[in-house]
């Protein structure tokens, strides 16, 4: 393979935030800060209001990240890209403002699976929402723009297809010595994977290639996009060793082939938002975080016969939204799930019919820590579900303080 080319000498892959804080792309912590901004619209980002709420965001998800600094070194001065460059966060100075995409996602209208859709499609290079004018028309002066999580996902997938479903995996040090190379050289997908799978098994030397990533800041800057893919459930992660060789793992095959186009994104066209919401909604990308969030669901249902049977007797076995009674269809749903700290005892489960479990973990049903019931606007509109009560009664057992985190962080 002929060794690829820099398009211009400060090529690189920069999605956000320059200076890189890996734990603001955790959902809990992502989602929980950017409810906290919703909570203090209007405000000044000094204000002693949002100087709170990151307080409560930080010991609420036991983050080792430090989010209330102070009321004059605020998280937002110093990481706001991860919420600007999202689209989530207006660029109005002097006082907090969210986008009305950001209402959406805050106010759980968009859920996290369709924010990730979204995102995977809407992702650009350069970003306009946070690139410099210079380094912009660097970008533009090659004639190059590249939607990264795409790609990446493209060549996990053609990977599975062409070789096999353990290979649809990626590590950091892939994305940085061999995609990045060839995505700035204008290489096609095809040529991607293959070389992807040629370098891991030994046939492809790469040591005249550019580098892309000199600086150890810029190994960080590019594992982000594997790390919002993982943190918001659409790939999974083996053991760390080292995290630059760390898997990334597509689990499932894609029904369609992820082909990167040049279409606007609404990063760069803020009058396409509602076109790209449509689209991010009936999109295979929710659904693949829903084939893994089931299958780590079954894995853990197997382990855990005791926290079901402890929550079912807790709601005499009866579905809390539903009424159902029929054992076979009832499931012990965390509250607070699992992956972000939940615990396998009574107080942070809710009984639950199997599909009512699957809308509530997908966040297309919601429940506030007063009772009050939440339908997205597909659920609502179902002539399945438009009957389901809008509020409900807790068991004594659960524990409302796990109910009101689930609001906030997931």
């Amino acid at each position: 393979m002929i060794a690829p080319s820099k398009p211009f000498p400060s090529y690189k892959w920069r999605w956000l935030s320059v200076q890189p804080s890996e734990g603001l792309l955790k959902a809990p912590v992502f989602l929980g800060v950017l409810r906290a901004l919703k909570q203090c619209e209007g405000e000044a980002y000094s204000s002693q209001s949002l100087f709170d709420e990151l307080e409560r965001v930080q010991t609420d998800t036991n983050t080792d990240m430090t989010l209330a600094r102070d009321t004059e070194r605020n998280l937002i001065r110093n990481s706001g890209q991860y919420w600007r460059g999202t689209g989530l966060l207006s660029h109005i100075t002097g006082e907090i403002q969210l986008t009305d995409l950001g209402q959406e996602v805050a106010s759980g209208r968009i859920t996290n699976d369709e924010f990730t859709a979204l995102m995977i499609r809407n992702t650009i290079l350069p970003n306009p929402q946070i690139y410099s004018v210079i380094e912009t028309q660097r970008w533009r002066d090659a004639d190059l723009r590249i939607k990264p999580l795409e790609l990446i996902l493209a060549v996990m997938d053609g990977l599975g297809r062409q070789f096999s479903v353990q290979d649809s995996y990626l590590s950091a040090n892939e994305l940085i010595k061999i995609i990045i190379p060839l995505s700035g050289d204008k290489r096609g997908v095809d040529e991607i994977i293959q070389a992807v799978y040629d370098f891991r098994n030994g046939n492809l030397e790469v040591s005249t290639w550019p580098d892309c990533a000199p600086a150890a800041n810029d190994k960080r800057l590019a594992r982000e996009f594997l790390l919002f893919l993982e943190n918001f459930g659409v790939c999974r992660t083996g053991v760390i060793t080292d995290r630059y060789e760390q898997k990334f793992h597509l689990d499932h095959v894609l029904a369609h082939t992820i082909q990167p186009d040049s279409d606007r994104t609404f990063l760069e066209d803020s009058t396409i938002i509602n076109e790209e919401i449509t689209r991010s909604k009936s999109s295979e990308i929710p659904l693949i975080i829903e084939r893994r969030r089931v299958a780590a669901s079954v894995i853990r249902r197997t382990a855990q016969p005791r926290f079901r049977r402890e929550v079912l007797e807790a709601s005499n076995s009866r579905c809390i939204l539903t009424n159902e009674s029929i054992p076979s269809v009832l499931e012990a749903a965390h509250i607070i799930p699992v992956g972000s700290g939940g615990s396998d005892i009574v107080d942070n489960g809710f009984c639950m019919r199997v599909d009512i479990h699957r809308l509530y973990d997908g966040g297309k049903i919601r429940i506030k820590s007063n009772g009050d019931v939440l339908l997205n606007a597909n659920t609502q509109c179902s002539v399945s579900y438009d009957n389901l009560p809008r509020r409900v009664a807790f068991p004594e057992s659960v524990n409302a303080a796990n109910v009101e985190w689930r609001m906030r962080y997931y």
